[in-house]
């Protein structure tokens, strides 16, 4: 088991109290590193550094609609 899919194990049982076997948590870390990617990058072209915290989930927000 590679390092992310223990990562989305780890999360999975954690956080959320459930068991995937092997296959279905690499498949959740790859579906989990695809839309952080995008989130990412959508944050990149669009906040700096010293934006309020509040403008990221405002983004987030508008992005989800379209």
């Amino acid at each position: 088991m590679d390092e992310k899919t223990k990562t989305a194990a780890g999360i999975a049982a954690g956080l959320q109290g459930l068991k995937y076997d092997e296959k279905r948590l690499a498949e959740l870390a790859a579906e989990v590193e695809i839309l952080n990617e995008a989130v990412r990058k959508a944050a990149a072209q669009r906040l700096t550094f010293d934006d309020d915290p509040a403008a990221f989930a405002s983004i987030m927000a508008k992005e989800s609609r379209s």
